[in-house]
């Protein structure tokens, strides 16, 4: 899409990369670590699978906090009981993670990914 392409193209002042920051780090660091996954790698899979494998990682509370990204309107659930999010929301996570000057070393030492159409995990303790 052209915001792919051109993401500065509808935020040339940085007004959505600052509201996203804000939300961003009003969030627990599960959260934190959820809403990047969906932004970099797992938008479209089963919202059961991640829930399985978040609930591994951050334990039963990930349930709970799941909901309450859902609530804030950073994620949505699709007709086919996917994850989602908006576009803009998306580019600007992927940034936020590309750019690491503004994250924490944490979140970036535990990552999603599909190998061979499998949702598999990386977490560093």
């Amino acid at each position: 899409t052209a915001l792919q392409q051109d993401p500065d193209a509808l935020d040339t002042e940085g007004r959505l990369k600052g509201i996203l920051c804000i939300a961003f780090n009003t969030l627990r660091r599960a959260q934190q670590h959820m809403f990047l996954d969906v932004a970099t790698v797992i938008r479209g899979q089963p919202k059961e699978v991640a829930l399985d494998v978040w609930a591994a990682w951050h334990g039963p509370g990930a349930y709970f906090l799941f909901g309450d990204l859902i609530r804030r309107h950073l994620l949505t659930i699709g007709g086919g009981d996917e994850l989602q999010m908006h576009d803009v929301m998306e580019v600007l996570g992927r940034r936020m993670l590309l750019d690491g000057d503004e994250l924490p070393q944490q979140l970036r030492g535990s990552r999603l990914w599909i190998e061979d159409g499998h949702l598999r995990g990386y977490h560093r303790g």
